[in-house]
């Protein structure tokens, strides 16, 4: 393995392949990606597979995820390899607890020109009789959203980024930074010491562990979600979009010619999960009360992925003060792939220009976790 680069990336997911990407775009080639085990096997490849524009839910994550989605449709033209995107629409569904917040929702979506249509209990259930609306107060229609292959992202970013200069290391763990008065001089791995005085931790759920390398505390909360695919099950027609309850946090879409339901936010410390059958019931009992017909789906595979959360639901971006260039790019949270074109932008013109230009990433540092 080289022993020097001019930036060592750690991790492979989707927003490390994106920042490395966007590096060797701006120019930057002396570029190395440590990944401890394969491109995508962490969380990144354990998603629902979706792009959005209706899961955002503030101003800035929804300019952010505009942007993402305008740089998505061009991927292949751009990175040269086809995403498989396929627009299916998005519907969100509120009982009374959550109302009020998809409602303002709708209209912050509305306000910012991205197409989105409130609907009520009696034409949700118009659309699609196998829904139970008894408790449902209103619900969201999204028609721009759709599935994605979240691996030929990974792989088209880190691909390109190859072809440029960029070098991947799969197999290679990073064990430790070292650091010499405040500077970052290399990275410690099982294969070596890679000099270089800038590091970026792009580690997803593994971020906290990075950050004590370093003596800094990443604020990430990683949380568990599980996913459950069924065999075919033609009661639920393919051409549905994606269907999302906001009270019980539980989503599912057509997956070829079965299903694919997600739940689950308990806070881990364990982030190679195994998946649990255990999981299958709480998620079944969401499922018999919102889509009963559901209850009929065979159960075919399933996982768990972990993501990274942060207190206020938006990504740790920027440099640490106290370590001279050690540089964030974590608590993406479940929106990861939906956002690594951005992701990748902005930190890599921090690194070559010193800041970012495309958006102002102030709001997203380090330092708003701080105390008075």
């Amino acid at each position: 393995m080289q022993e020097m680069a001019d930036v060592v990336v750690i991790g492979a997911g989707v927003i490390g392949c994106s920042t490395a990407y966007h590096l060797a775009r701006m120019g930057i080639t002396d570029v190395l990606v440590l990944e401890m085990n394969q491109v995508g096997s962490g969380s990144s490849g354990k998603s629902a597979s979706m792009l959005s524009l209706q899961f955002g839910t503030d101003e800035l994550g929804t300019r952010m995820a505009k942007y993402s989605y305008a740089r998505y449709m061009h991927f292949e033209e751009e990175v040269g390899v086809p995403i498989d995107f396929k627009k299916i629409g998005w519907v969100s569904l509120a009982t009374q607890e959550s109302a009020e917040h998809l409602r303002r929702s709708a209209e912050l979506l509305q306000s910012l020109d991205i197409e989105t249509e409130i609907l009520s209990p009696e034409e949700i259930k118009r659309r699609y009789p196998e829904i139970n609306t008894e408790d449902i107060v209103l619900g969201t229609w999204g028609p721009d959203d759709g599935t994605v292959d979240p691996h030929m992202i990974m792989w088209g970013y880190i691909r390109r980024a190859r072809e440029i200069g960029v070098k991947l290391h799969q197999g290679v763990r990073a064990t430790g930074i070292r650091v010499r008065h405040g500077q970052v001089e290399g990275v410690l791995t099982s294969e070596g010491f890679v000099a270089t005085r800038t590091v970026v931790n792009a580690g997803g759920p593994w971020a906290i562990e990075i950050g004590k390398w370093v003596s800094v505390d990443i604020p990430i909360i990683n949380a568990a979600r599980s996913i459950v695919v069924t065999g075919p099950f033609p009661a639920i027609p393919s051409t549905w979009p994606f269907f999302e309850d906001l009270t019980a946090e539980w989503y599912f879409r057509p997956e070829g010619p079965g299903v694919l339901m997600g739940m689950g936010k308990t806070p881990t410390e364990e982030l190679d999960i195994p998946f649990r059958l255990e999981v299958v019931d709480a998620m079944m009992d969401t499922a018999a009360h919102r889509v009963p017909v559901l209850m009929k789906a065979p159960f075919m595979t399933g996982w768990t992925g972990v993501r990274p959360l942060t207190a206020d639901e938006q990504p740790i971006l920027g440099p640490v003060p106290a370590v001279e260039g050690f540089i964030l790019n974590c608590g993406w949270g479940g929106a990861g792939i939906i956002q690594a074109p951005i992701a990748g932008q902005l930190v890599a013109e921090l690194i070559s220009d010193g800041r970012a230009s495309t958006l102002d990433i102030s709001p997203f540092r380090i330092e708003r976790f701080e105390g008075p």
